[in-house]
């Protein structure tokens, strides 16, 4: 199993680069023009100089309130709040500010020459030249955050060295003075707002300890030692301590046997006293809601007051804080002069314009390949056919038709000549095997495939080897033997047909030993009813009889019934095919007729290969060397 899959993954790749092979030229103009269409457009295109200019920009130390309707500079998560710093360098409020500082206009802005006819085939809507001249200069406005580091670089691309420095710089520096008006702007409002408060907190002060003192003195409640107190808690304060005494001196009295007269006087007071006292502490219960209701003003008090001083304490901070002028952005680096152009660089493009032309060429190679039906591999022709191929005749650098059809005679050490003397010994065994009349019939599957050019040709080498070959021309629609092979056309194969000219009269000699012809003579009215006659097949039996080799040169298939009759008249049938023009459905059709009417094709011969190494033949014999 692991050996079939190495197999067919061979196969697959070899199939790859043969498509390859075959479309290089394809491929290598595409790559061409696309590399020719880049270098124009590059020579053509106005330079576009980048100045940068880097900022640091940090997070903002500290809220100026703490009030989160009054915090909205406060971004919680890191990434989006040096997200929204990028962004808010290409606001169109700060680029509308660098334009006036600068007084910009469109010259600074590169236009390419795509943009150019752009312009000129879709004009612009926009009526607002400052407007566009905004959005222009952020399109070329490119904010990039170095890695692992609080930077950012400011890069804009523009049409003058110059010029492209002083926006970039214009940008970084109308972005920290805005940052520093927005600080400032954030504390005035800040302080608005806390004045405000500060008004309404010291209002409530005041009103919380009127009503506080207001209550003391109606109740007549008094703060000892930052202790409330009322006159019957002073009352109640005095008649213990009377009480306390007043006891000791009944102790002391009932312990002085002396002082009995006393005794019966110092019990007595301590009892007032002890009365009094309880009289004391039913009142001292009758205020104790006025207490509860006093505790509650005072804390009232002490909470506006903690209000109070609390937003005096945040106005201070935010006046120092508004003072300062401290700003979480830093211009680290400026923007200098560009000594060379950014866009476009040749080197680069033409080498991006390679790999896209490489991948155009690719892929239009692949499609053409897979639109294209003609013949690629012979392996994959004979399993569609289910035919063999006998033989490939490679194309001839002769263009000249009557020597083209002797170069198997004069150039006998050509790959031409070898190729069909390679298909004569095939042909041989295969007649052989059949012990059969040597008949052969060459067709072809449509006109101008080569058939007469490979049937004379085939003839001279039958010939050359000392067979006595006969070479008929049956193509009694478009006759052409006689025009490359010489000859008397007018006692031809259609004279004989139509009785006009007896058997013994038709053979005539050609110019190659062993190799006579009977040329098709004029052009029948009726083709297919005579080749069907009688006579045609009394000339076969005679022709077979007298030659070793009898080869007729017929008509092609599609769309004609000639070369299905002449097919039953031969022993074997060869179709000759293009190999760079005729599309393997055609091929196929073609069997599909002869298939359909009970005849057989012995195989196919490959013409006008230039390669045969493109069809499968990767051990080409043709270039095996030939001594002399």
């Amino acid at each position: 199993m692991p050996e079939f899959a190495k197999t067919q993954e061979s196969l697959d790749l070899r199939g790859f680069w043969k498509t390859l092979v075959r479309q290089r030229k394809t491929i290598f103009a595409i790559i061409a023009v696309v590399l020719v269409l880049t270098l124009i457009f590059t020579l053509l295109s106005s330079p576009l100089y980048r100045a940068s200019a880097t900022l640091q920009v940090e997070r903002e130390a500290s809220k100026i309130v703490d009030d989160d309707f009054l915090s909205s500079g406060d971004i919680r998560d890191t990434r989006d709040f040096y997200q929204t710093q990028f962004e808010l360098l290409r606001s169109y409020g700060l680029i509308d500010r660098v334009i006036d500082k600068l007084q910009l206009n469109s010259t600074v802005i590169r236009q390419s020459l795509t943009g150019k006819i752009k312009t000129a085939l879709f004009p612009s809507e926009n009526t607002n030249e400052k407007s566009a001249l905004n959005v222009a200069i952020s399109e070329n406005l490119y904010i990039e955050p170095i890695k692992n580091s609080r930077l950012v670089s400011i890069h804009f691309e523009g049409a003058a060295p110059e010029q492209s420095a002083a926006v970039a710089n214009a940008i970084a520096e109308t972005f920290v003075v805005m940052n520093l008006e927005r600080r400032r702007q954030d504390t005035i409002d800040a302080e608005k707002f806390l004045n405000e408060r500060i008004g309404e907190a010291k209002a409530k002060l005041q009103e919380s300890e009127s009503k506080l003192g207001a209550y003391a003195q109606e109740h007549t409640i008094l703060q000892l030692d930052n202790k409330e107190s009322t006159t019957s808690t002073l009352a109640l304060m005095q008649l213990s301590e009377e009480l306390v005494k007043a006891e000791r001196e009944v102790i002391t009295v009932k312990n002085d046997s002396t002082r009995s007269a006393e005794l019966k006087d110092a019990q007595n007071r301590a009892e007032q006293i002890r009365d009094l006292l309880m009289t004391e502490e039913r009142k001292a219960v009758q205020l104790q809601g006025k207490t509860t209701a006093y505790k509650t003003l005072q804390r009232e008090v002490e909470t506006n007051q903690a209000s109070y001083q609390g937003l005096l304490q945040r106005l201070k901070e935010i006046n120092v804080a508004g003072t300062s002028g401290s700003s979480n952005l830093m211009i680290i680096d400026k923007a200098q002069v560009p000594l060379q152009k950014h866009k476009p660089k040749l080197s680069t493009n033409l080498a991006f314009a390679s790999l896209l032309g490489l991948l155009l060429g690719l892929t239009v190679a692949f499609l053409r390949e897979f639109m294209d039906d003609s013949v690629k591999d012979i392996n994959d022709l004979e399993r569609q056919t289910q035919l063999p191929v006998l033989g490939i005749v490679p194309t001839a650098r002769e263009k000249n038709p009557r020597k083209m059809a002797q170069m198997a005679l004069t150039e006998p050490r050509s790959m031409l000549a070898e190729s069909f003397r390679t298909l004569r010994t095939t042909l041989r065994f295969k007649l052989r095997e059949m012990n059969a009349k040597n008949t052969l019939f060459i067709t072809s599957t449509r006109a101008n495939e080569g058939k007469t050019t490979i049937s004379i040709n085939l003839a001279s080498t039958y010939a050359h080897a000392g067979n006595r070959v006969l070479l008929i021309d049956a193509d009694l629609r478009n006759p052409s033997l006689h025009k490359i092979m010489g000859g008397q056309d007018q006692h031809g194969l259609s004279g004989y047909l139509a009785g006009e000219v007896s058997l013994n009269q038709l053979a005539q000699a050609s110019n190659v030993q062993n190799l006579d012809i009977i040329p098709a003579g004029k052009v029948a009215h009726d083709p297919a009813e005579m080749l069907s006659s009688r006579r045609m097949e009394d000339l076969i039996q005679a022709a077979t009889e007298n030659y070793d080799m009898v080869i007729i040169d017929g008509p092609p298939i599609l769309g004609l019934a000639d070369a299905m009759i002449l097919a039953s008249l031969a022993t074997l049938t060869v179709i000759a095919v293009d190999a760079k023009n005729t599309r393997t459905t055609t091929i196929n059709n073609a069997l599909k007729r002869l298939r359909q009417s009970g005849l057989s094709v012995a195989g196919l011969l490959l013409n006008k290969v230039s390669d045969s190494a493109d069809l499968g033949y990767e051990d080409d014999y043709y270039n095996y060397p030939v001594r002399a």
